[in-house]
């Protein structure tokens, strides 16, 4: 896994499983930056509103979509699996 965990690290690297990367890119609509930028203010979000790490998920209450979702029609996994595809080609 690395080196221990230490608060005072600034920088930190790791290898992305592909799950991993299809949720980063997923968080950050093909950016793999914002996404992890996305996901930290989602975790810091649920945090304030009493999430901790050792809780379910279940505990989030995250329904699977709502009528004014903008993704009905149009899926995240399916605009990032094309984008994949696409830098592939590339």
């Amino acid at each position: 896994m690395g080196r221990p965990s230490n608060p005072q690290t600034k920088y930190f690297q790791r290898t992305l499983t592909n799950p991993q990367r299809m949720i980063l890119l997923a968080a950050g609509k093909g950016n793999l930056c914002r996404g992890f930028e996305n996901v930290l203010d989602l975790y810091s979000e649920a945090h304030n509103k009493g999430f901790r790490p050792d809780m379910p998920l279940s505990f989030l209450s995250i329904g699977r979509g709502t009528i004014d979702s903008p993704n009905l029609d149009n899926p995240v996994m399916e605009d990032i699996r094309e984008s994949v595809r696409e830098s592939k080609r590339e």
